[in-house]
């Protein structure tokens, strides 16, 4: 491929898809802060409450926070409401989490419950498209991660990453010296005159800015683009390395472990899986549907998934062990996926590489607004040197 159809690809591709590469850069920014952002909205639901005070008509006193009291009072207060998933405090005292499964809409309704004083706290829906307080963070994570257009609007994501990766390759290209064994090319390809004229000076800001931060580019890209096409990245990642896959319930009777039996209640679930993992603590407990699985989520010391965890049990409804995921002791190839999301949003490296993380998410509207400045300075050029020959022409 010549140097000049790179540059038309580069600069046409850019110029088409820049907007929304700045829209998800800008929104992802805001992401490495969600959970804080969220709590310091919403400190009613995400900060430890308070203690309970006399128990009022129709309330009861403190009791045990357990799990089947939490979706008892989501029955009490929002009757009819099927639960998916049991979100565990992330802080000690804060409410719990109840969400629903996404309707036919692409809602998902999140619940809060405080388990200990048994209130029903209130709720918010994933999906809609709502500036306030309560749906904030939720909101920009839809735009983030679906465009607010559902599986649809993933695709397109995913395909987006895809497309800023290709373009901070063909941008390392066409911006790598062509003497690049001389140092002064490196001097004039990653420094700034910031004394030159406009159109140098802001070509400079492009091209320096692209090479500078390549390296972080590439993460990001690929990592956001493997977790949207997760099935394909675990495909991928299984066929040159190691790979445990989630195991499927067993069919009833296949064996004296899998024989069907009552089910037990979400404690029971929740207290099997914690003795398969004693130093672990449990996040989410992911209700079975009607012949499905039950799994427990965990966050053991030492995981690179610090929010959640990456640990799992699952379980039959009966108790069962179906499977025990450990990603301290996983293979080669479950490393690999376990520290996708991760890396995508800094949060094992620590407040330094999160707020670096947060600054490189202005960098793709950036890269926009200087390359499209730039085109429009060069069109303009051109006309006006066009119209210049016209001119002469006719005199």
């Amino acid at each position: 491929m010549t140097r000049r159809v790179l540059t038309w690809l580069h600069r046409w591709i850019s110029l088409s898809a820049g907007l929304l590469l700045a829209v998800m850069g800008l929104s992802g920014s805001l992401l490495v802060w969600q959970s804080e952002l969220d709590a310091a909205l919403n400190p009613d639901w995400f900060a430890p409450l308070p203690a309970c005070s006399a128990p009022a008509d129709g309330e009861h006193g403190a009791e045990p926070a357990t799990v089947a009291r939490v979706l008892a009072l989501l029955q009490g207060h929002a009757p009819g409401r099927q639960a998916a998933i049991v979100v565990a405090p992330h802080l000690p005292g804060a409410a719990y989490q109840v969400w629903e499964r996404r309707d036919a809409d692409g809602l998902r309704r999140e619940h809060f419950v405080d388990a200990a004083c048994g209130r029903y706290l209130g709720m918010r829906e994933r999906g809609r498209v709502a500036w306030d307080a309560r749906h904030l963070v939720p909101t920009v994570y839809e735009l983030h991660r679906y465009l607010w257009s559902g599986e649809t609007g993933a695709l397109v994501v995913g395909s987006g990453g895809l497309v800023l990766l290709g373009l901070g390759v063909s941008g390392l290209v066409l911006a790598w010296p062509r003497q690049a064994l001389r140092w002064s090319s490196w001097v004039r390809v990653l420094g700034i005159k910031w004394q030159a004229a406009a159109v140098r000076r802001w070509y400079d800001v492009h091209r320096a800015v692209g090479f500078w931060l390549a390296p972080l580019l590439v993460l990001l890209t690929v990592t956001g683009a493997a977790m949207v096409f997760s099935d394909s990245a675990r495909t991928w990642v299984a066929a040159v390395l190691p790979f445990e896959k989630p195991a499927k319930a067993p069919r009833a009777g296949a064996s004296a472990e899998a024989a069907p039996g009552p089910a037990l209640a979400p404690d029971e679930w929740v207290a099997l899986a914690q003795r398969q993992f004693p130093h672990a603590r449990w996040s989410r407990l992911t209700l079975p549907r009607s012949t499905g699985v039950v799994e427990v989520r965990l966050l053991q010391p030492g995981e690179p998934r610090v929010d959640t965890g990456n640990t799992r049990v699952r379980l039959s409804p009966a108790g069962a062990l179906i499977q025990r995921y450990d990603p301290l002791n996983a293979p080669a190839g479950n490393v690999v996926i376990n520290w996708l999301f991760p890396l995508h949003s800094a949060e094992v490296f620590g407040l330094v590489a999160r707020v670096v993380w947060s600054v490189f998410g202005l960098v793709p509207a950036l890269l926009f607004g200087t390359g499209a400045w730039l085109w429009w300075r060069r069109t303009r050029a051109v006309r006006s040197a066009a119209a210049g020959v016209r001119g002469t022409a006719r005199a």
